[in-house]
């Protein structure tokens, strides 16, 4: 999905970086946006090379950093309100004639067995500590995988959760298909995100 090398390229929501090195081996300048410093922290001793820019994700504009060969985000997006449009709009505007977006973002996902509030709470339990070992074995870190464990028990991420707005699937394609005409999608990265590949043209 990645192109094997370009000029500029952008992570929006980089977190602490967990798909950085997959910028940095193909993208002369990487730069990493994200709202939380205390994640920026964590990812500029791993990536000297990166640029990192810590701030809401409605101020990384063209005017303020540029345009870039690549637009990746990682389930960050449906962090940033309720109308996919008008955030998509907004990446858009980042990416150069000729650039591309890969997009992959959560979309609603509840198996039928969670359907009740204990079987429920056992499932987003899973989740947590899956995500915890990819965190881990990505980064060959206990440290890491503990990291991701305490990130989503703290209050504030537990905020972000609630306050996120999270599409069904037919919804995410029609919102980004709306924004990105002529994008690819693909459903078999996992059974709770959907991805989106999108090239402006020239």
């Amino acid at each position: 999905m990645l192109p094997a090398s370009g000029g500029r390229a952008v992570d929006l929501g980089c977190g602490s970086g967990r798909f950085l090195d997959l910028l940095t081996d193909r993208y002369a300048e990487v730069i990493g946006v994200d709202a939380s410093a205390r994640m920026v922290e964590l990812a500029r001793p791993r990536f000297p090379s990166v640029k990192f820019d810590v701030g809401d994700l409605w101020d990384a504009t063209p005017e303020r950093i540029g345009v870039f060969d690549l637009v990746l985000s990682v389930n960050t997006l449906h962090h940033l309100g309720s109308d996919p449009v008008a955030y998509l709009s907004h990446v858009r505007r980042l990416v150069r004639p000729g650039g591309q977006a890969v997009i992959i973002d959560v979309v609603r996902h509840t198996p039928s067995w969670a359907a009740n509030p204990v079987a429920y709470r056992v499932y987003r339990f899973g989740r947590t500590v899956r995500g915890a070992i990819r965190a881990g074995v990505s980064r060959g870190s206990v440290g890491d995988a503990l990291a991701a464990v305490r990130l989503k028990r703290h209050a504030r991420w537990q905020s972000l959760a609630a306050d996120a707005h999270v599409v069904s699937r037919q919804e995410f394609r029609r919102s980004y298909g709306q924004v990105f005409p002529g994008a690819g999608f693909s459903d078999s990265v996992e059974s709770s995100v959907c991805a989106m590949s999108w090239v402006r043209e020239r």
